[in-house]
């Protein structure tokens, strides 16, 4: 028979205790290091960094938007279970607000101008997908017609795609993301010291609203930071795509995070198999749910067979190398992690869940990476495991990802690491999965 835990912290080590302090500096140094030999390895190819970095830098912002995710639906649903592992997801939900910072020589190139990473920034994207996407064509098509002169569809994406726009939508997504994440990690810490239950009440009333603005945000944000790499491409299942990814991966930090913390031995008793266990439930769902959307998307486009939409899975298919590719993502993504979540007994084994969460994390960066890097020249695409190309993606992935790091433990500090006075804290205690 299961033994009834008292609602009551046992952990002798609830905070990073000072790791913190040790982190940081190290983490820093590591990020600038990684992100400095990226860009020497490119040769200073701002157009070869810039996509490198933005596929790392989409990579973490997309796992910070899968914990902001799970702390909203947790609350929304009057989660108990998951309570002594909702404030590792609240602490990384609310590093979207500073990521802002690491986006800034993206939108840089926006602002002045440039169409090293969007093409469609000066103007000429309107050409059609199947002519070279040199900057001289598109300066040329960009003369030659008007914006007036062009049919309704693409006057409408030109008043969408443009500097200013794009910069205000991109702002407005930080504020909004970095105050719902605010919201919470506010209140669950100021319940630490009162334990207000009407705070609990609060975060709940106001998650409804708040999963309608994360709804809308993802949408938007998902088109305008990969999808309108090609602007003449869309696709109103890929926000869908980008959310389910987003989401698999929170759940995979999340679960390392809880694993590294109890094996330094911080939270040793509030964080259980049963939570591992309920974890890695979620994450063989949405790994079939994952690729669900990413059948779904592909066979309507190829189904219908229209050139304006089939375009974009021509550059990842019938390009040499990058069929491959495709199918480690798909192998990868979906078959592999499929079979290593499916028993009870395999999600019950710690050692097994850190590879899985690991391997699944990884193809989670080549996903993105599989979306990004075909658009940095869709005309000669070619891509080749190995080399200088690489070495940049590497280094720049090591980079960003220590400097997530470095945001993760800046703004957890000496604070609790589990809530200490939540009115479901001894629910989530005495969690069992039957």
């Amino acid at each position: 028979m299961h033994e009834t835990r008292p609602a009551k912290i046992t952990s002798p080590i609830t905070t990073l205790n000072g790791g913190h302090i040790r982190t940081i500096p190290v983490a820093l140094i590591v990020g600038a290091a990684g992100i400095g030999a990226a860009l020497l390895l490119s040769g200073f190819s701002s157009k070869r960094f810039l996509f490198a970095y933005l596929t790392s830098f989409c990579f973490v912002l997309s796992i910070s938007l899968g914990c902001l995710f799970f702390v909203t639906i947790m609350h929304l649903t009057r989660a108990g279970w998951s309570v002594t592992i909702r404030r590792i997801a609240e602490y990384w939900a609310m590093c979207s607000f500073p990521l802002f910072i690491l986006f800034l020589p993206v939108l840089a190139t926006v602002l002045v101008g440039s169409d090293t990473i969007y093409s469609w920034n000066v103007g000429g994207w309107s050409i059609h997908p199947h002519d070279a996407e040199t900057t001289a064509a598109k300066a040329a098509a960009a003369a030659s017609t008007s914006i007036s002169d062009r049919p309704p569809l693409e006057q409408l994406k030109y008043a969408f795609l443009n500097k200013w726009f794009f910069t205000a939508r991109i702002v407005a997504y930080f504020l909004m993301w970095g105050g719902m994440a605010w919201f919470f990690l506010k209140n669950s810490l100021k319940q630490d010291e009162s334990g207000d239950k009407s705070l609990t009440a609060r975060m709940q009333a106001f998650s409804a609203p708040f999963m309608i603005l994360f709804a809308v945000t993802i949408v938007f944000s998902s088109f305008d930071l990969e999808m309108s790499l090609s602007a003449l491409w869309f696709s109103t299942m890929f926000p869908v795509y980008f959310f389910a990814g987003a989401f698999l991966s929170g759940l995979c930090v999340i679960m390392l995070t809880g694993f590294w913390l109890q094996r330094t031995g911080r939270v040793t008793d509030e964080i259980t198999i049963e939570h591992y266990h309920d974890l890695g439930k979620l994450m063989q769902g949405f790994i079939i749910f994952w690729g669900y959307i990413a059948f779904s998307q592909f066979m309507l486009i190829w189904y219908a067979n229209i050139p304006e939409e089939t375009f974009w899975y021509n550059l990842r298919i019938n390009q040499p190398g990058w069929m491959t590719l495709s199918l480690i993502l798909l192998v990868g993504h979906l078959f592999i992690p499929f079979f290593l979540l499916m028993g009870r007994g395999l999600r019950r084994n710690r050692q097994l869940l850190t590879l899985s969460a690991v391997f699944i994390l990884v193809m989670h960066w080549v996903d993105h990476y599989w979306v990004i890097m075909p658009q940095m020249s869709p005309e000669t695409n070619k891509y080749t495991l190995g080399g200088s190309g690489f070495l940049i993606d590497a280094a720049c992935l090591v980079g960003v990802i220590a400097l997530f790091i470095a945001l993760f433990c800046l703004i957890a500090r000496n604070r609790s690491l589990v809530p200490l006075k939540d009115p479901r804290l001894g629910e989530a205690l005495n969690h069992e999965v039957h």
